[in-house]
């Protein structure tokens, strides 16, 4: 009888997404909305930060200027305790957990709030110059709704880093084919994925803000660490 071959096997290259709901969300609420509109009542332009205003929408979008982790405010250091924590947690684990999470000193490169109404959105892209983003979930609005087009309404999509074959699919690349997805948000959640993963925010329709604050990021060991 012959024997079955035996096969060795290496799986390389997987992207790997975190998310952790944030303890302290629904008291630190009311005071970050607050915060968002006083910042927001300041500004006289809808894209403060000036980038890729093309890639975003005309209207339904205000995006705050990127500096947002070093305002001085008792509620946004208890969110950036938490994100930093989150993120040390999730790089000692992706890279086999083989590291101290404490070890892993977190530099936060940009900062900043979207505040999104009826007809917002932004256009798919990357971070470059990071290696960690993040979005943290503060009101997710009417995103239940389904907008005409029958897309998930407002909704992060994320798009396969893989080229399916060379663009030639069969049975034998079958397994790539969700070339994208959309990741269900909740209050007060935090999502983190690598900078390189393209994404975008669907367009959004409804009558409550969706407000989220997101961040790039670097990570370092301390001098201190070794890698076991």
């Amino acid at each position: 009888m012959n024997k079955s071959p035996s096969l060795g096997i290496k799986q390389l290259w997987s992207t790997t997404l975190y998310t952790r709901v944030w303890d302290d969300h629904a008291v630190e609420l009311p005071r970050l909305i607050e915060l968002f509109h006083q910042i927001q009542s300041k500004s006289h332009v809808q894209i403060t930060s000036g980038i890729a205003p093309m890639a975003k929408a005309t209207r339904g979008l205000y995006e705050s200027d990127f500096d947002l982790f070093q305002v001085d405010h008792p509620s946004i250091r208890l969110l950036v305790r938490f994100i930093e924590e989150t993120i040390r947690i999730s790089v000692s684990h992706v890279n086999g957990a083989k590291t101290d999470p404490a070890t892993i000193q977190v530099e936060f490169l940009d900062s900043w709030f979207h505040i999104t109404t009826d007809g917002g959105f932004h256009d798919a892209h990357f971070h470059p110059g990071c290696s960690w983003c993040g979005i943290m979930y503060i009101t997710i609005g009417d995103m239940s709704r389904i907008p005409e087009s029958g897309a998930p309404n407002g909704l992060n999509r994320f798009y396969s880093p893989i080229n399916s074959g060379g663009a030639y699919r069969d049975f034998g690349n079958r397994y790539l084919e969700q070339s994208l997805l959309d990741v269900p948000p909740q209050d007060g959640m935090l999502l983190l994925f690598p900078s390189y993963l393209l994404h975008s925010a669907l367009p959004y329709r409804g009558e409550k803000e969706r407000i989220v604050v997101s961040f790039n990021c670097r990570c370092k060991l301390a001098q201190t660490s070794t890698l076991q």
